[in-house]
């Protein structure tokens, strides 16, 4: 009897061992389990730090490819606009326009182009406008085709080899007149200079014609003498070849002293302000030196009529802008 209790007691020994020994082992695993999600855990929380807060890991080719893409430049490779038009190409990826500047034009006789980014079309060809990036060494470049514009919604009429546009006889740098061709001072001009010049007295103002109509003949004789003087480049921005000049059709008149003071005069800013209402626009207005190919002359008027001159004036063009037209030498 003693003996059989003595078996009970070793099994239930054996028994109690085997179940702490299972607890035991469950404990331990849930242990290791534990410990090491929570290492995981930080491992994966260490990584996303380092990959945000550095760009020490990230490739340098990505870095660049980055940059490319939000690099400046034209919106446009090329660009085609009429003589007389203008545009202003879009930059993409510009922070502000004065992040934009020194602009340029290789060729100002085809276009030419404004400190803020303007172009004007100038005469027929193509060159290229470029522009330089604020604290960059990028220089962009756009190409740009100047195309005539006498198709432009004008009416084009050659008669004996006088050009009108619009009913107004052109004589510029791209527009020749006949040597033959000799009308002498226009009387309707003359009459209507004659009424500004009464009006403007009547304020205490005194205008009056120093130069009027010239010949084919006498305009060789005065720009030749500029040439002989200053050189023909430099002729060719305040005189006219013969043939070339905006006197020989008779509606043209030099003001008073016919240079640089009579801007400063009070006469002037009457004119100026005045003249379209008798019919006369400024010829060569101030800035316009590219597009009408003369320098700035504020004493050199010219007649159109009461109507064209006014809206010529309210336009604020020039005439070869107003007229869709260009002012070169072909040679």
């Amino acid at each position: 009897m003693k003996k059989s209790k003595d078996v009970y007691r070793k099994r239930q020994q054996v028994l109690l061992l085997c179940i702490a020994v299972i607890l035991i082992a469950v404990i331990i695993l849930f242990m290791y389990l534990f410990i090491f999600r929570d290492r995981k855990e930080i491992g994966n929380k260490t990584a996303s730090v380092s990959s945000a807060g550095s760009t020490d890991v990230v490739p340098a080719d990505a870095q660049d490819s980055d940059t490319n893409d939000n690099s400046v430049a034209f919106e446009e490779n090329e660009i085609t606009i009429k003589v007389g038009e203008k545009y202003t190409p879009k930059l993409k990826n510009l922070r502000t326009s004065d992040d934009a500047f020194d602009w340029k034009s290789s060729n100002n006789a085809v276009a030419v182009v404004s400190e803020g980014g303007e172009i004007t079309g100038i005469g027929e060809g193509t060159c290229e406008i470029t522009v330089s990036v604020h604290n960059t060494e990028n220089v962009l470049s756009l190409k740009v085709n100047v195309v005539p514009a006498d198709g432009n919604g004008h009416n084009v009429v050659e008669e004996d080899g006088i050009t009108y546009i619009d009913g107004i006889m052109i004589a510029n740098k791209s527009y020749t007149l006949p040597s033959d061709y000799d009308p002498g001072v226009n009387q309707e001009a003359l009459n209507a200079f004659n009424e500004m010049a009464s009006d403007a007295a009547d304020e205490g103002l005194s205008i009056y014609i120093s130069s009027d109509y010239r010949s084919y003949y006498d305009q060789e004789r005065i720009y030749n003498n500029y040439v002989e003087r200053d050189g023909q480049e430099a002729a060719d921005t305040y005189s006219s070849r013969p043939g070339h000049s905006d006197h020989q059709t008779g509606l043209a008149f030099d003001l008073n002293s016919i240079d640089d003071s009579f801007g400063l005069t009070a006469e002037s800013d009457w004119v100026a302000v005045n003249a379209h209402k008798y019919g006369f626009i400024i010829r060569f207005p101030e800035g316009k030196d590219e597009i009408t190919g003369y320098q700035y002359e504020p004493w050199h008027i010219r007649y159109l009529g009461v109507e064209k001159a006014t809206e010529v004036y309210e336009s604020g063009l020039c005439l070869e802008e107003f007229l869709g037209i260009d002012s070169v030498y072909k040679d």
